[in-house]
């Protein structure tokens, strides 16, 4: 992969049960997501492609949307976790765009990068 094409920079986060270190109140929301090796994924070098990007039309209805395709270096995690987060970009001048990933796909050693096809997330704080 070449490093000239990760020009841009994304938080992964995920939804998750925080506790206060004060009160001991839980609390839910979207916390910055880590690699099984305890790596914060904050500001993580990425490639990202936006544009059109509706996928076929059958049955009278779309059968989804993207809106993004990610490229990101390769991280130790599960396919399967990375799919239930979310990916915050700053675009700059305070704009932050939010995708939820759509799917999830690496190269053919599984250990190079992450594809990930994303579509706008709507962020609440229940999962």
């Amino acid at each position: 992969m070449k490093a000239a094409r990760l020009n841009h920079r994304v938080t992964l986060k995920e939804y998750a049960e925080s506790q206060d270190p004060v009160t001991g109140a839980l609390k839910k929301g979207w916390f910055i997501a880590k690699s099984l090796d305890g790596l914060e994924l904050k500001d993580v070098p990425a490639e990202v492609l936006t544009g059109a990007g509706r996928e076929p039309y059958l049955a009278g209805a779309y059968q989804s949307e993207i809106t993004a395709r990610i490229t990101l270096r390769w991280f130790a995690a599960d396919p399967r976790v990375i799919q239930k987060w979310m990916i915050e970009h700053d675009i700059g001048h305070g704009v932050i765009n939010r995708y939820s990933i759509q799917s999830v796909e690496s190269d053919a050693t599984g250990r190079v990068d992450w594809r990930l096809k994303c579509g706008d997330a709507e962020v609440s704080n229940e999962r």
